[in-house]
């Protein structure tokens, strides 16, 4: 890709990504859309995009772009926050070192890492905080604040599919909550056939058995019951004890 792409050429990758928020079904997804685009337009040939960690001390990488070079980096390894990326974190902004194999960030490649000629971090900002990094390497000239504008424009994106995404789960939570209602409800309603007598109540979806009231209610709602006797039944049942209570409540009320 040319270092210096025309102003409809960025347009276009710009499009693309944007589009990729609402055609993909997963975040991880989307933010490889947007990291193809962003990669081909500054020129860069691999890098990742990740998340921060629950903790706030780590990334957790969502892919890893090698460029075809040989990685013998065991992918599971620990990508704590410090160098060249700590810098993107905390200030919230892109950065981007050229001659990264001899300045004082290399000390944290692990053995085995492929060799970087260059890299480019661009953060992922939701309501003022860094929330994730997409990092861009090994570009064969230099990185150049153009490609670092580049690259926070397409940040900007990946957090807004983050963010889409996040509106995306709370939405089919809240959706299968209804349904789960809805399906109560419709369970619920209509005629139940209930015995007079012992107020059994058939239940059809189980062979037409008869079953208790309260055992029909628990196994179709979030219902929970607790037994006790109502006044009447109490007076019925224990008549003695009734007639105390009322008299107990009778001295007890003013005149």
């Amino acid at each position: 890709m040319n270092s210096c792409p025309s102003v409809e050429v960025k347009l276009e990758a710009i499009i693309k990504a944007a589009r990729s928020i609402l055609k993909k079904q997963t975040f991880a997804d989307s933010a490889r859309a947007i990291f193809d685009q962003c990669r081909q337009l500054t020129g860069a040939t691999s890098g990742y995009v990740a998340l921060l960690s629950d903790d706030g001390h780590e990334n957790e990488v969502l892919f890893l772009e090698a460029g075809g070079m040989a990685c013998s980096v065991d992918p599971e390894l620990d990508m704590p926050i410090r160098g060249l990326r700590a810098i993107a974190y905390e200030n919230h902004c892109t950065v981007y070192e050229n001659d990264f194999m001899h300045c004082q960030w290399v000390q944290y490649l692990p053995k085995g890492h492929v060799s970087m000629r260059n890299v480019m971090f661009a953060p992922l900002n939701l309501e003022g905080k860094t929330v994730g990094i997409m990092g861009l390497a090994n570009k064969p000239s230099d990185f150049t604040q153009q490609d670092a504008d580049i690259a926070t424009v397409f940040g900007e994106l990946a957090a807004i599919a983050l963010a889409n995404s996040r509106y995306l789960e709370l939405l089919n939570e809240k959706t299968a909550g209804l349904e789960r209602a809805l399906s109560e409800v419709r369970t619920l309603s209509g005629l139940l056939p209930i015995c007079a007598h012992c107020k059994k109540v058939r239940d059809d979806d189980n062979k037409g058995l008869w079953t208790k009231l309260e055992s029909y209610l628990s196994s179709r709602t979030d219902t929970r019951f607790s037994h006790g006797l109502c006044p009447d039944c109490v007076g019925e049942l224990y008549p003695d004890y009734a007639d105390a209570v009322i008299k107990g409540k009778s001295s007890t009320d003013e005149p």
